[in-house]
């Protein structure tokens, strides 16, 4: 039947998408995770930096060195340069997931578009056992989407800073974690999501 062929179509793009998402979402928690001490260490760095200018070294006992201040101040900025630039590595990953999380769910409204005035209301809705509806799983998908998509722009334009904005800098890490413990329920919901299509994705046709 030509519904029954639609509705088949739709759950096996439904089952790519899962599958994609179960493996990005473990790339983006690890890069998430290895971000953590990186701008840590930024902001350790821009507050030495900031010690460093403050301090006049040829009224201190470092005043026979009367190099010494320029040779630490070049070493801190240089060790920021090299910290920034191992974030944004770490954003092209999250970049990557990003892209290709948003790819997937594309696909997905893309065959159910292309499918559904052969589905009929009640196909779309229906629940069973080992699996949730095809409006469910749309919704979420759309949701989980719309999570990454924000998630990724947020923390892109929160390193947007310039090697000389120490103050921005300083500030980075606390303002990272505030970004870790927004998104964090709506890393649960992806999490749950997960689960409650584990059965569906299991499940043969």
């Amino acid at each position: 039947m030509p519904e029954d062929a639609a509705l088949l179509s739709v759950q096996q793009s439904l089952r790519r998408c899962f599958d994609t998402i179960d493996q990005q979402q473990e790339e983006w928690k690890r890069t998430i995770l290895a971000c953590g001490p990186l701008v840590s260490s930024l902001s350790n760095l821009a507050e030495q930096l900031q010690s460093c200018q403050k301090v006049t070294f040829s009224k201190t006992p470092l005043g026979g060195f009367p190099d010494l201040q320029d040779r630490l101040r070049y070493k801190l900025e240089a060790a920021v340069d090299l910290t920034l630039e191992k974030l944004n590595d770490k954003m092209c990953v999250l970049q990557k997931v990003r892209d290709s999380v948003s790819h997937q769910v594309g696909s997905v409204l893309y065959v159910y578009e292309v499918n559904a005035e052969k589905l009929s209301l009640d196909t779309s809705l229906e629940r069973t056992s080992h699996s949730p509806s095809v409006a469910d799983m749309l919704e979420w998908l759309q949701d989980t989407e719309k999570y990454y998509r924000n998630q990724y722009l947020q923390r892109k334009l929160l390193l947007q800073v310039q090697g000389n904005h120490l103050s921005d800098i300083k500030n980075l890490s606390h303002s990272w974690e505030r970004l870790d413990d927004k998104f964090a329920p709506n890393q649960q919901l992806v999490e749950d999501m997960l689960l409650n299509v584990s059965l569906f994705r299991e499940a043969t046709d």
